[in-house]
């Protein structure tokens, strides 16, 4: 297994990731995640009432001033815990060890899922260089943490249907609780994971297929119910529909959130991705090409699923007036990454084995493959290199 060269990759990822240590954490939830943190530790807690922020018409008193700040307290906790232990580097390390918990996940799922070594090495690469995740792994924001839990939770949820294990589904189920105590957005991977499972479990019954998916889902939901029972004691309701929405005061008052909310399109996350992710749409394609690959066409099905369910329903809120920002879309990473990973080795195995005519097209594919691969790295590296910027910038062309 190709483990040395993985640990290699790993390490780049980490090179990549040095500037969440430098001095540039002036973005607005960045801010406000700081301001959380300060608050814990002065035992005010999860509250921005009575700091600078409220006091003095930073931010929308109406929205942020709350007795009790919109989002679960995982991710600020996180970083409370981090801040305890390693001071002023408490941030950074929180998104260091986020990068470390995803890309052993991601890597761990790949092998989980019998992904051949040179899928294993697709996996460790796309982990270490995908934009987004080098991009929020370098800034004081949430989404990093958020994709690292739900990527531990598939990679233990791999293991619990491949054993029909229930105890490891329960544990697959808390780990995805705590990413949804991060970001409640933590259950839209919920519909991909249960079809998953349906093509992992050997023979599957459907009494082991409902019980393994009930003992996951059953569990997240326990976990996470607290905090809506927490929110729905404080503000009145356990799901407020402000909850992140800019208000028309912010929107008129601040020309980039007007141009978050207003100027960009919902669909952003169709138009701009492909040109931030670069394997996602040869994936898709080498994915069409092993359609008859039984095990391959299954777990494929579940990885578009839940890559799907994460585009649509940020397209819906877009919609909707909330910001559209591509980082908001990181948990269709995971499974684009997997999908990648799963189909590469099938199609260069096609080549080996097929007809001059077949090799002809399908050395075609993974020429084109690994150009996606090299210009997504590139991309990766880009988004190192502009690590002040709050935005994702395409490799090439504008926003």
């Amino acid at each position: 297994m190709p483990w040395k060269f993985v640990l290699l990759l790993f390490v780049l990822g980490i090179f990549l990731r040095v500037p969440v240590f430098f001095d540039h954490h002036d973005e607005g939830d960045e801010v406000i995640y700081t301001f959380l943190v300060e608050q814990l530790e002065q035992g005010k807690g999860y509250t921005l009432q009575g700091t600078d922020l409220i006091e003095y018409g930073i931010l929308d008193k109406q929205q942020y001033g709350r007795k009790l700040f919109f989002h679960p307290p995982g991710g600020v906790g996180l970083f409370w815990l981090s801040d305890s232990i390693f001071g002023s580097n408490g941030f950074p390390m929180a998104q260091m060890f986020s990068y470390s918990l995803f890309f052993g996940s991601m890597v761990v799922a790949a092998y989980l899922l019998g992904v051949p070594p040179l899928g294993i090495i697709a996996a460790g690469l796309l982990s270490a260089f995908n934009p987004i995740i080098v991009h929020v792994n370098t800034h004081y924001w949430l989404d990093g943490p958020l994709v690292a839990f739900s990527a531990f939770s598939l990679a233990v949820f791999i293991w619990a249907a491949n054993k029909r294990s229930y105890l490891l589904a329960v544990a697959a189920g808390f780990i995805l609780g705590c990413a949804s105590l991060i970001k409640i957005t933590a259950f839209l991977v919920v519909p991909g994971f249960v079809l998953l499972a349906w093509f992992l479990l050997t023979r599957p019954r459907l009494k082991d297929f409902i019980i393994l998916s009930a003992c996951f889902f059953v569990t997240a939901v326990a976990v996470q119910l607290p905090w809506e029972i927490w929110q729905w004691k404080v503000l009145g309701t356990p799901f407020p529909g402000w909850a992140g929405k800019p208000s028309q005061a912010l929107i008129e008052s601040n020309q980039y959130v007007r141009y978050l909310t207003v100027v960009r399109s919902p669909w952003l996350y169709l138009t701009l991705l492909p040109k931030v992710m670069w394997t996602i749409v040869p994936a898709l394609i080498l994915y069409a090409v092993t359609l008859n690959d039984r095990k391959a066409r299954g777990l494929g099905a579940a990885f578009i699923l839940l890559i799907a369910t994460v585009l649509v329903f940020h397209i819906v809120l877009g919609a909707q007036g909330y910001s559209k920002v591509l980082r908001y879309v990181i948990l269709a990473a995971p499974p684009a990454i997997l999908l990648f990973s799963l189909s590469v080795p099938l199609v260069l195995k096609r080549f080996r084995e097929g007809s001059p005519k077949a090799r002809a097209i399908y050395g075609a594919l993974l020429v084109i493959s690994a150009i996606a691969v090299a210009l997504e790295a590139a991309a990766g590296i880009k988004s190192t290199i502009l690590y002040a910027i709050d935005l994702i910038f395409p490799l090439f062309g504008g926003l």
